[in-house]
This record gives structure tokens, sequence and C-alpha cells, in this order.
């Protein structure tokens, strides 16, 4: 029993008392307060939790006691937490409990942004108004007030947040006055998002109940909700829950008179798990109540971390609570007889274990023995380096299932290390390896059996065998919570980009100037990877009005992070970007663009017009991914069962009008299993250090066309006039009057890689005598690193634009990357050069490629 309490350690009296309703039992080992002020660079860290969705900023109002703290968006109308979560003024936009902040609320809204909150105050308990010029501490509860004027079909509203000392729960008072000379018939209703798409996330099922709470079973926290004599009508989807309030004559409306005022009280609460928030729905106090003290240990007395309990009474589920890392967990349930299901790594590892009644500390042995894994993996210097690894259990009898596809350095069966070691629990039996770091290196494919309770080693060398001196590679276009439209952990991002070999990664956050500098510096990656602040601007019309740009300068914790606002069209949108910063440099970026509808078709009629030309002088670049489309060169592709544009082949026909807009291609990643990475453009560097890439350079050499694009094999490709030395790289413009023209061609890919066609496009059109494959040609392709090196002579009779584009017709990327993405065909192709045949700068041919020029293609 000795040891046993050395696994079970102290249990705090704290502890004990988790989750208990009331709150007013718990013991306090100093003064008991609340405190409410106005965010700003002194109040800070006082008052903003952690957790992957806070989105506090200067100016908000927090509120905070020594069990939770909360932040409510300050009441001006352009208060917007991000892209997709708007109008956030007088909500309740971060809470989390003081003991384990991990804030995952995305917004409450009062009212279902009915109000315009425009107005705040701090109220004490006396009711007496306190000034917000300096934070306000009190020993007795105290109130923050928002107040929407009334309009003309809407009463005056106010919303209370207020918080007692020992308070587990924001009490939410709204009171609804009809202001009016007519009757008004009110909606009582509130909105609750919780974005949960890939989430472990739970919420109460759709339904009249008394209670609503959401449970993410990952990121540890969970919340409830519950109005005082009224019950809950709600609807969800993954995003939101639309929550009706029913009065006890079952009525959602209530019909104010003139002069006449409605009141109604709810309680918020936040807690680690559902554990937490049902206690304090239920009012659970040690006298109605069992404290259980688990530990999970499998047979050979070893602990479980991170073991899912799944608590029910009776066969219903009561929530769900996670062990720590030595397998302990203590809980608080109603004093009735419960069972637990215990689920690690996705799978269940016991089912219908009784538990104790008598509070005393408890031991649940399983039959589950998970190894160890233990990696060092170096490159071919023996010099620790980044990479992903990849677990497939070979054997079926476990899965392998680390968490969701937010997640940091563990997502799904992948592994990120930052530095090349790790060690890791993993489900005992066979499993395939792959391990690799981006196409610059030769991956390992290999298998490792893991015994149970025993240790593996996991050692490999990742060489790299692609040499790419001169040209750094870059994914301009990611993304993570802090866009509002996925919840990956930015942190998770930084780690996906480092481990598949990204050496520039601008951050692109949707609407918000953000950094990944902060990653960088806690993960010491700073010598791998390089970062500039940056932004995707996304407005109206959608799916159009996309532009990435960067640098653009981050004032930290302000509205957008100081970046630009939408425009009202995309030309003015645009314009707001290129003037952002007083006109400082940086690089346009259109993103996933309709070319014919931006260019040619502006009022979307699919009659020919001169398109968003106002916007045209500030594009620099254009995405026109899925790079492997160039293999199959027409104006129309199928993916599946639809039909869409061929957006490289609409490139070439603008390059034929004279547009110098250079393509580029990027993963455009929202979550973080085998995110970023898999595309990627090469830009020309005068260093391949990372850690003195310069960002200036990268814009420059971006928008000059310095840009090579690829989902993994690496193309090179340098021009000269026969007879002379000088050499040229896409995006540059070579004089060659005799119209004799040579191009050095090399494609190298590493263990994992192969190209079996490589072909020149002149003007758009694929050059009869310079089109190879391994079928026809095959003595053009080699084995080993190199697939394919040869200078290739054309002769050209007037100007042209020149491409090489190189590609594997019948592989696929699937060793590497197991989503979706894996289906492309690896290929690779390069910007133009332009070639000046007559000497008066190159003219282009006006080519339209055998189709007319493309118009808002219909869906």
């Amino acid at each position: 029993m000795k040891s046993l309490m050395a696994v079970l350690g102290t249990v705090l009296l704290l502890g004990l008392v988790v989750g208990l309703g009331t709150a007013r039992q718990v013991i306090q080992t100093g003064e008991s307060f609340v405190e409410i002020g106005v965010l700003s660079e002194e109040t800070w860290n006082r008052f903003v939790a952690d957790g992957k969705e806070v989105d506090s900023i200067y100016g908000d109002i927090a509120l905070r006691n020594d069990y939770l703290s909360a932040v409510i968006g300050q009441p001006i109308a352009t208060r917007h937490a991000n892209m997709t979560v708007r109008d956030i003024a007088g909500a309740l936009i971060d809470l989390a409990v003081q003991s384990a902040p991990s804030d995952q609320l995305a917004a409450y809204y009062p009212g279902k942004r009915r109000y315009p909150f425009r107005q705040a105050s701090i109220v004490n308990a006396e009711g007496a108004e306190v000034s917000l010029d300096q934070p306000y501490r009190s020993g007795q509860s105290a109130a923050v007030v928002l107040k929407a004027e009334a309009g003309e079909d809407r009463p005056e509203a106010t919303v209370r947040y207020q918080l007692g000392p020992q308070d587990r729960f924001l009490t939410v008072v709204t009171t609804l006055t009809n202001r009016s000379n007519k009757l008004q018939s009110i909606p009582l209703e509130d909105d609750f998002r919780m974005d949960g798409g890939k989430e472990e996330m739970l919420r109460t099922p759709n339904g009249t109940v008394d209670q609503f709470w959401v449970e993410d079973r990952y990121w540890d926290q969970a919340y409830g909700l519950d109005a005082e004599g009224l019950k809950l009508q709600l609807t969800s989807d993954a995003r939101v829950t639309a929550i009706k309030y029913e009065r006890p004559d079952g009525a959602t409306i209530v019909a104010l008179e003139p002069g006449q005022s409605y009141t109604f009280q709810r309680r918020l609460y936040p807690g680690k798990n559902r554990l937490e928030v049902n206690a304090i729905a239920r009012g659970l106090t040690a006298g109605n109540s069992t404290t259980h003290q688990l530990v999970v240990l499998n047979k050979r007395h070893r602990p479980i971390p991170r073991t899912l309990v799944e608590f029910k009474l009776g066969s219903a589920s009561y929530g769900t609570a996670r062990t720590d890392n030595d397998g302990r967990l203590t809980v608080v349930t109603p004093s009735e007889p419960v069972t637990v299901d215990l689920s690690a790594f996705g799978n269940k590892i016991a089912a219908n274990l009784p538990l104790k009644t008598d509070g005393q500390p408890e031991v649940l042995t399983v039959d589950f023995d998970p190894g160890t894994v233990t990696a060092t993996i170096t490159d071919g210097q023996q010099r620790l380096i980044p990479c992903k690894v990849e677990f497939k259990p070979l054997d079926g009898h476990y899965k392998l299932d680390y968490g969701p596809e937010s997640g940091e350095f563990a997502v799904r069966n992948l592994i990120y290390t930052p530095n090349g070691k790790f060690q890791r629990l993993i489900p005992p039996g066979k499993y395939a390896v792959t391990i690799s770091h981006g196409p610059e290196f030769d991956a390992v494919f290999t298998e490792l059996d893991i015994s149970p309770g025993e240790s593996a080693s996991l050692v490999a060398s990742l060489p790299r065998t692609v040499e790419t001196p001169g040209w750094v590679s870059s994914d301009f276009h990611s993304h993570s919570s802090p866009s509002g439209d996925n919840t990956s952990s930015q942190l998770g991002r930084v780690l996906n980009l480092v481990a598949e070999h990204i050496e520039f990664a601008p951050c692109t956050e949707h609407n918000r100037v953000s950094t990944y500098q902060p990653h960088i510096d806690r993960l010491g990656i700073g010598s791998q990877m390089m970062t500039v602040s940056g932004i995707e601007l996304t407005g109206l019309p959608l799916p159009l009005n996309h532009q990435n740009a960067f640098p653009i300068k981050l004032v930290e914790r302000t509205q957008d992070g100081g970046g630009p606002v939408t425009g009202p069209d995309l030309e003015s949108q645009i314009e707001r970007l290129v003037l952002h910063d007083g006109r400082s440099e940086k690089l346009l970026q259109v993103n996933h663009p309709d070319l014919g509808w931006m260019f040619y078709d502006k009022d979307g009629d699919g009659k020919p017009d001169s398109g968003f030309e106002r916007a045209f002088p500030f594009m620099d670049v254009v995405e026109i991914h899925p790079i492997d489309h160039v293999l199959e060169l027409g104006p129309i592709v199928q993916r599946g069962t639809r039909q869409q544009p061929n957006t490289i082949f609409n490139w070439l026909q603008l390059l034929n009008q004279g547009f110098r807009i250079y393509g580029v291609v990027n993963t455009d990643s929202h979550y973080n299993f085998h995110g970023s990475g898999w595309l990627r453009n090469w830009v020309h560097s005068s260093t391949d250090d990372p850690a003195k890439i310069d960002p200036r350079e990268m814009v420059r050499s971006a928008e000059r066309g310095r840009l090579v694009m690829s989902n993994g094999p690496y193309l090179e490709v340098q021009a000269h006039e026969s007879g002379r030395s000088e050499l040229h790289v896409s995006g540059e413009d070579l004089k060659a009057p005799s119209g004799r023209v040579s191009l050095k061609v090399r494609v190298q890919c590493p263990n994992w890689l192969d190209v079996d066609r490589l072909f020149v496009l002149v003007n758009g059109r694929v050059h009869e005598q310079h089109n190879y494959s391994r079928e026809k040609t095959p003595d053009a392709f080699r084995g080993g690193v190199v697939k394919f090196e040869r200078t290739l002579d054309l002769e050209i009779s007037s100007d042209a634009h020149i491409i090489v584009a190189t590609g594997n017709t019948q592989g696929k990327l699937t060793n590497i990357y197991a989503t979706d993405v894996g289906n492309a065909r690896p290929a690779a192709m390069t910007n133009p050069i332009f070639i000046d045949v007559n000497g008066d700068g190159f003219q282009a041919n006006k080519d339209t490629l055998g189709v007319p020029l493309p118009t808002k293609f219909s869906r």
C-alpha cells in the first residue's frame, strides 16, 4: 500500500472539492476577491488565460477570481474576434479556470447579436458605478454591465456579467425594456459558439433541456450553462448552439407593453472537464457527492497517462475526464453507483468498471501495456533534425490515435519532432514507420515491433540527397486557429512546417496580422526556419476575394493585429493592402482564384469584359495549384465527379496576353495532419542558411518570378543564348537575337519520388522536340537522385516565354502523405523565362491556346 500511495500522490483538499456547485465551501488559502479591469499592457498577464482560442485584445474587459477568468469584448462596433467570429461587442469571448487554463470558447452572445452594445461600466456589490480607468478589486461581488440603446423595433438591453469572490460561475443577467410606444414581442435567446468540426468534442443533444454542456475531450475544457426558472431549447451544428429560453408557460418570446421590462438570469461555468461542469450544475457538495481518487495502471503497475475515463450513471454517460501524466485523476460525482469505461490511443481498454463509493483511493488495473518508442533522427552528418514520423499499425490489434488534427507534437498517427528526438508511449504491436523531412531529404521506411511494456529504439538517418544551392523552400499560405475557420493549434502549424523542411513561412491568418516567431523561439528552431508577419485578407465576393500580403507590421494585442479591414470589393481591398503600412514593400498574392472571373468577367455574367482591371497592376503572384494539372494541359480538369477550370492552363493564357503575374503553389493548410509541406515554392535566395534569410529578399525574388513550383521534384532550369555564357532563371528576360536558346535542365528527387515525364512549354504549348517520357525516350531519364539532366536547344523565331515542367504520370505522394493530397502526382514547373528575339522588349503573342479566354466558371 505504501508504493500505491506513492503512485497516487498527495491529494490536496482543494482538489477534492473541484467542481462543487455552490462553490461557497471552497477552502481558500488567502483573501478571496473579485478583480475587474480593462486589458492593457500593464494588466494583460494578470487577466488573460492561456488557450488555443484566446481572442482578447487591449481594451476588452476582464473579470477574475481565484477560480476563473473571463474576458468580454469591448463595446465598439468594429470589435471582431476573427474572420468568422464577429460582432463580439459585449460578448463573452474567453473563459477558463485559473488552475488549468485552456480557453476553447469562441464566443457566448447574450441576445444572439440582436443588441448593439456600446456602453460598459463596472458596478460594485451595492450597485454603484466604479471607474473603468483602473482595475477594481473587491472582497464582494462585482459586475460588468453592458448596455444597448433601444432601436425602432428592439428594446433597450442591459447585460450584467456578475462574479463573486468564490463563485465558480459567471452570473449573466439580461434586462429588456420596451422604450417604444407600442407592444414589442422579444425572443429570449443566446448563441454559444465553440468550434468542434475536427475536435474530440461533444455537446448536449438538440432538444429541450435544463442545462447545456459542451466538452472538448482533448484540449481539457468544458462549459455549462443553465437559466434560473427556464428551460433551454437547443439547436446545434458543429460550431454554434442556438439557445432559446422556454418560460414555464412554454413561450420563448416575451411580450412587453411600453415601459415594461423583463429580466432573466443564467449561469455560465467553465471546468477542466464535464465532470467539473456537472458538479456545478447539480450543486454537488461534500454531503451529496463522492470524490473519486483514481489511478489507472497496467498489470505491471505502470501508470497509463492521458487515459480517457468515461463516467456512467447506470447506462447514461455522465462525462469524461483524462488522467494526468502519472495516470491519476480526482473527480466528483453524485453519491450513486458509478461505472467507468477507459480508452487510450483511441482504443477502449476497459468497460463497465464499478467505482467505490467511500471516496478512498482506487487503482484501476487494465490489461493494456503500451510500450515506448525512443527516437533519434539525424541528417547524413549525424546532426539532429526536425522530422515527421508516421506509425501505421500492421497487426490490426490496436489502432493508434494520439489526438485530433488540430494538435501539436502528436497528431493522429504522426509525431512531429522539432529536434529529431522524442520518447512516446505507443500501443504494442508491429508498425510500418515512415520518417521524412521534405523532398530534399531521403525518407526512411522501416518496421518496428513494440513489445508490451518495453522500450524500442528508433534510430534513423535522413541524408540530404537533393542539393538546392541558391534556392530556399517556402509555403506562402497556411492557417491555424486565429483565422477563425479552423481550430488548429498555431504551435502545431509551426511544427508541421519545420518538420516538412519549409525554410521560409510567412504567417498568413485570415483577416488578422499574426506571427509564428514566439513558437519558433519556444521550439528553438530559429536555425531551421525564417518567418515574417503577414495576413490573408478575405472579403466579398467569395470565393474570389482572397489575397495574402507579407510582410505586414504586427501591432500586438490590437484589433486584427493592426491589419487592414476587408474592402467593399476586390479592387478596393487590394488597394488597401498595397497602401497599408504607408505603402510599405510587400508581396501581394492572389489566392486560389477563378482566373476567368477575375480577369475577364467582373460581373460574372459569362460575357467577357475588362475584369477587375484596377487591381491588376498590384498583383505580384497568383496561386495556380494543383501543380500536377500541368501534366494534363487543357482548359477543364476532372476531380472526382466535378469538373473545374485548369488554373495552370488559364494562367498560361494570361501570360500570352501580356500579364506578368507569376505562379505560386501553396498548401493553404488549415489542419496539422499532413497539412503543410506537400506543396512548396523554391525561392531564389542569396543564402542557403534559413536563419539568415531576408524576408525582403523573398518578397523581391517572388515579385520578379524567381520561383519554382513543386509538390516534390526539384527542377532546375537555366537559359542562355547559344554561344553566350550569361545564364538566366525563371522570371528573367533573356535577349536572344539569334533565336537560338539553350536550356540547362536538371531534375532531382529523393528516394521516395520519381519523374517519368519532362517537357518544355513555349508560349504555353508543348514543344514537339522537347517532350520526353520514360516510355518513349527512356534514355533521357535516370535512376538515382538526378532523374533528368540535359541541355535542350531551341530555335525561336519570335518572342516567347519558356516554362519547363516535369512530373510522374503514374506516381502518387501516398508513401509520405496519407491524406487525400497523397493522391496527387509528383510534379514541378518553373515560372517563365521571357525570350526577347527582336530586341525591342518582350512582346506577348496573344495566343489563347485554342479556346476562348475564360469567364466565370459556372459551378
